[in-house]
């Protein structure tokens, strides 16, 4: 089964993205920025994301593998009832296939202002069970995505999902230069989770890049500093792999410091 490996971007909006820089220009970044796999929103629930009908997805797929660079989906879980989240495992099930993903990312979050997730552990059970037996069945990977505080969102069933998922990707968004207070209160939390023997091969967690949108650094240094700070402390926490949210929002100096930075 393919596992997440070496350094990974998500992307919210591929057309977006495409728009003023053009296939080329996406590729080379992709390149040149030593990405393993980019990560692409597949849908939410058990409705199809626009990037999925973008006519230019399939020629880009078939050019990042070319190059050497993976193309994953990632997917927002809402599974409200059981039923629910057996169609919507069956929906990433069948994306995956269709789109010939490399592997797909569990979004499964949970907040008052913003329920997402709206299951309990049985939902979740069949929801990450069926994905992951399906997607490895077929070689593909699968990651979760995720609060980095767990026990900030004791609503959420983590036992449930990972039982089924390996790769736990969980989603460290400082907000400044430095990536050490909130990095540790991640690992902290996802030790008390994870089988010790087990927490440097499944703990893969996602930094933040994003300047002027979502969870925003306050600029292009500070993203930068940050994204140093980061990969420095996933390589000391002994991360096999990392990614960084997100593609979209990202400055244009962090393109050069992902060519000259060291996966």
């Amino acid at each position: 089964m393919t596992a997440m490996q070496g350094r990974n971007i998500f992307l919210v909006d591929l057309a977006a993205i495409l728009r003023p820089i053009g296939p080329a220009v996406f590729l080379q970044r992709a390149v040149e920025g030593r990405f393993n796999a980019v990560w692409i929103r597949i849908g939410r629930g058990e409705g199809l994301d626009r990037n999925m009908r973008l006519d230019q997805l399939p020629a880009l797929r078939e050019s990042l593998a070319e190059a050497g660079v993976e193309l994953w989906g990632w997917h927002v879980a809402f599974c409200a009832s059981v039923e629910a989240a057996k169609r919507e495992a069956a929906f990433v099930l069948e994306l995956a296939e269709r789109h010939g993903l490399a592997g797909v990312a569990l979004d499964v979050e949970k907040t008052p202002e913003n329920p997402r997730f709206r299951g309990g552990a049985r939902e979740a059970g069949i929801y990450a069970g069926r994905i992951a037996e399906g997607l490895a069945a077929k070689g593909r990977g699968v990651a979760l995505s995720s609060h980095d505080q767990p026990a900030l969102h004791r609503d959420v069933p983590y036992d449930a999902l990972l039982a089924h998922v390996h790769d736990v990707s969980p989603q460290v968004y400082y907000r400044g230069a430095d990536a050490g207070t909130r990095f540790a209160k991640c690992l902290r939390d996802y030790r008390a989770l994870l089988p010790e023997a087990e927490f440097a091969a499944r703990f893969k967690p996602t930094g933040n890049i994003t300047v002027g949108h979502d969870v925003a650094l306050p600029s292009a240094e500070a993203c930068l500093a940050g994204a140093r700070s980061f990969m420095d402390l996933a390589g000391q926490a002994g991360a096999k792999a990392y990614g960084f949210w997100c593609w979209d929002s990202a400055p244009e100096e962090i393109w050069r410091f992902f060519k000259d930075a060291p996966v």
